[in-house]
């Protein structure tokens, strides 16, 4: 059987029956997808809406000034994206504006919203679900509902108007018979209009009913001081644990008696009391609706609302609930577990400190008390009880530190300063102890003002390392120089490990010093494994060329390993030699050369040029000629006359791609070129730079309507030789690099500054900053800032080709970026490319 089909969920979202908003967790929280429904809730089209700012769409209704819908809804998505829970919010009065065709102007709406924010598998908000239900008939219903009761009192009160009237009439004109038939024919009548406003107010009454029993949220009706249960609809009988026949017509907490003494009861005695609403957030509350009648800790999102009679008075209150207890006790997971892990972090830093022996320190900057732990006591020589401050501490450095250290301290607390201290100074040692050398590092903490209040940080003993680096400095100073003047990796050892090494020959064997190489020495013929010769023989540890010295052989040889510290393929010269005095071999000498690049250049040099042949044939001729037939037959499709739209819509399609295509192939001659042919091939003529800058940047707002392009003209004369094409190459790839890695509400700014001999372009944008490790190697083929968060579809050959057709044109282009200034390309050109 076939594998079923792959559900559009594109289509079935926007196909829900719900209304349902995606934005994006921006400032402005632009609208990135819509279902169909809440298309007809507000009277909009996709296209009018998709890629618009939220409340730019919909705004509050201009005529309204008690208007707050945009303003709370704005504030219930920050609360979902801050606490990355579902915020659900009271019923609002959120006007839509009327389209132009039926009027225009706003349309009083309520809606009852919930945001949702999407979350990444990082747990990061990537998107925030708005759903909406449509209240206003239901809101409308109500105030219907209120006239209604306000029309039956003002009949009521008019038949016992015209009770009274009839009956002074009657009186006046017993003497005459018809008009006592009269004054009963008109009572008869009176008494019929108001059986039909009865029957009227009845069946009114029973379709709010059946409304209030179909609602998807818990509504309850409380009357009198007692709060008896009038109404419970099936919702809001789940959330209480109870079936309506339990609670219909019994007081609210004889119904729910755990429910006494949990605050509820003086909540509803106040909206009697005042008339005014209540509005409760998560409010906990204990209710038995587990098995046998157990205790559950719940909590409620709702609303207490007053319901008025005829005369305005407050005769019960309605409540509107929805059961949050999930989304809270989701919260309190995330903090408890977020405490949990502060907890065993602060305790692997104490075990950390005590296995480092390390001392802490923290000072108090407005007072210069000072706080330190018994390692810093017995490092300084304090009792445990002993009161420290500030100028104790500088009591106790040495004489000739004193002054160093105490300057440093000042500057990372001075306004402004570094923040950070680091330090390696003597302390007086105490009476018959020696000297000790410590090393310390701290750092600042400041107020909201940038003042620093806290100061604190460790201390280690450093006094055995000292001792030993001065050792091995006095005794190896020589021999040091002398090895690392050969720019060969050379070592020398015997049995009991390595004795001397220069720089390279550490970085080959992939250790940081000399004491790391000794440490493993014991290890490392295990990471030497992979050594052969140049047949593939895998060397034995026993036919590495420095222990065949060790035995009394000399050995010259070539081999191939995998570097040990860069990973890297190498291929080493190796001569080995032992060390003798009379007839004893007492160690060997090694001196290893890396030879990897001149083998390589060897053999590039020799496929170079058959891979660029045929490398130029693929792409010029088995690449582009498929391209070429497809753009060709696209294009007469858009223009047949029996094309219709939804074959056009394919079409242009497939012609976006297939110029998309078309433009990598382009690159990838142009890097073939540049890389294997000696560089990008340019035909120069008179040309105006500030004429092409304002052509890329109109070809750059073609293609990208909503982003902000803006040139700079800085100078009178930017007429030059140059190929012209080339350098619009240049300038659009610079362009779109800056639009893709942007955010899509900053600028891309183009300078352009004639500076004499040259000319002069900057491409700056405000996106997050290149990597520091990325930016040396950014104009690197195949290379980009960073393949998260920005769609592109090249081949990451883009800067590569722009500093080819720079320096093709004798320039040059520099790139700096860092968090505070965004990312700057700037292009220098001389007025005449060379060769024109």
């Amino acid at each position: 059987m076939p594998p079923p089909p792959t559900p559009d969920f594109r289509q079935l979202f926007e196909k829900s029956p719900d209304a349902y908003l995606v934005v994006a967790p921006d400032a402005d929280f632009p609208i990135i997808a819509v279902s169909d429904a809440y298309l007809r809730a507000t009277q909009t089209t996709r296209e009018g809406i998709l890629g618009r700012p939220l409340f730019e769409v919909f705004p509050d209704n201009p005529t309204d000034a008690n208007a707050t819908g945009a303003r709370n809804l704005r504030a219930s998505l920050e609360r979902a994206l801050a606490t990355r829970a579902p915020d659900t919010m009271a019923v609002q009065k959120y006007d839509i504006r009327r389209p132009e065709a039926e009027g225009g102007g706003f349309e009083e709406r309520y809606w009852s919203p919930v945001n949702t924010p999407v979350l990444s598998a990082e747990g990061e908000v990537r998107y925030l679900l708005h759903r909406v239900k449509d209240v206003t008939d239901f809101i409308h219903l109500s105030r219907h509902r209120d006239a209604e009761r306000e029309h039956l009192a003002t009949l009521q009160s008019r038949n016992v108007e015209m009770a009274g009237k009839l009956m002074r009439q009657g009186q006046e004109l017993q003497s005459t018979h018809e008009e006592r038939r009269k004054a009963v024919r008109e009572r008869d009548a009176s008494l019929t209009l108001a059986s039909e406003a009865r029957e009227e107010t009845a069946r009114q009454r029973e379709w709010l009913h059946t409304v209030f029993m179909q609602a998807p949220t818990g509504i309850a009706i409380f009357q009198g001081p007692r709060h008896t249960i009038k109404l419970a609809n099936p919702q809001v009988c789940r959330l209480w644990g109870r079936r309506p026949e339990q609670v219909l017509g019994k007081p609210l907490f004889e119904a729910l008696p755990e429910a006494v003494g949990q605050g509820f009861e003086e909540l509803l005695n106040g909206v009697l009391a005042t008339g005014k609403p209540y509005v409760g957030r998560e409010l906990p509350a204990r209710l038995a609706r587990l098995d046998g009648g157990r205790l559950e800790d719940v909590y409620f999102d709702f609303v207490y609302e007053p319901l008025r009679d005829a005369q305005g008075r407050v005769e019960a209150v309605i409540a509107v609930a929805s059961d949050v207890t999930e989304r809270v006790r989701s919260r309190q997971r995330k903090e408890a577990l977020a405490e949990e892990r502060l907890r065993a972090a602060q305790e692997r830093l104490r075990l950390a400190t005590e296995a480092l022996e390390l001392g802490t320190w923290e000072m108090d900057v407005t007072t210069g008390a000072l706080v330190w732990d018994g390692r810093m006591r017995l490092l300084f020589g304090l009792p445990a009880d002993a009161p420290v401050d500030y100028p104790l501490f500088l009591s106790r450095i040495h004489p000739e530190e004193r002054e160093r250290v105490d300057r440093l301290v000042q500057q990372a607390l001075a306004p402004g300063g570094t923040g950070a201290f680091s330090a390696d100074y003597r302390i007086i040692p105490l009476a018959g102890a020696e000297e000790r050398w410590v090393y310390s590092q701290g750092s600042t903490h400041a107020d909201a003002s940038g003042r620093p209040i806290r100061f604190l940080g460790t201390v280690l003993d450093i006094t055995e390392r000292k001792r030993t680096a001065d050792e091995l400095t006095r005794s190896a100073a020589i021999l040091q120089a002398i090895l690392q003047a050969i720019p060969d990796a050379l070592y020398v050892g015997d049995a009991t490990g390595i004795k001397l090494a220069n720089a390279p020959a550490l970085e080959m064997l992939g250790f940081a010093s000399l004491e790391e190489l000794n440490q493993n020495i014991a290890t490392l013929g295990e990471r030497l494994r992979n050594q052969s010769i140049e047949d593939g023989h895998r060397l034995t540890p026993e036919e590495e060329p420095f222990m065949r010295a060790s035995h009394g052989q000399a050995v010259t040889q070539e081999v191939r390993s995998r570097h040990l510290l860069s990973g890297r393929d190498v291929v080493v010269r190796c001569a080995a030699a032992p060390v003798r005095i009379g007839d004893d071999i007492l160690g060997a000498v090694a001196v290893n050369t890396d030879i990897t690049e001149r083998k390589r250049i060897e053999e590039e040099l020799r496929q170079t040029a058959q891979f660029r042949e045929r490398l130029l044939g693929i792409v010029s001729h088995d690449l582009r000629n498929p391209l070429n037939a497809i753009l060709l037959s696209v294009n007469a499709l858009m223009h047949s006359e029996c094309a219709v739209p939804r074959h056009l819509k394919a079409a242009r399609r497939i012609a976006l791609s297939a110029e998309r295509m078309e433009r990598m192939v382009s690159d990838l001659l142009d890097f073939t070129r540049g890389r294997l042919g000696g560089g990008i091939p340019i035909s120069s003529r008179p040309a105006n730079l500030r004429s092409l800058c304002q052509q890329v940047q109109e070809e750059l707002e073609v293609g990208h309507p909503q982003r902000d392009l803006r040139l700079s003209i800085r100078g009178e004369r930017f007429q030059g030789v140059w190929d012209a094409d080339r350098l619009v190459q240049l300038l659009g790839n610079l362009g779109k690099n800056a639009l893709d890695y942007s955010p899509g509400d900053s600028p891309v700014d183009f300078v352009l500054r004639d500076e004499g001999a040259r000319v002069c372009v900057e491409v700056h944008n405000a996106g997050p900053p290149i990597p520091a490790d990325l930016l040396p190697h950014i104009f690197e083929p195949f290379r980009r800032a960073t393949d998260q968060g920005h769609p592109t579809s090249g081949l990451g050959l883009g800067l590569f080709i722009v500093q080819q057709i720079a320096r093709a044109h004798g320039g040059r282009v520099e790139v700096r970026s860092s968090a505070a200034e965004g990312t700057t390309f700037t292009v220098w050109l001389p007025r005449s490319a060379p060769g024109s």
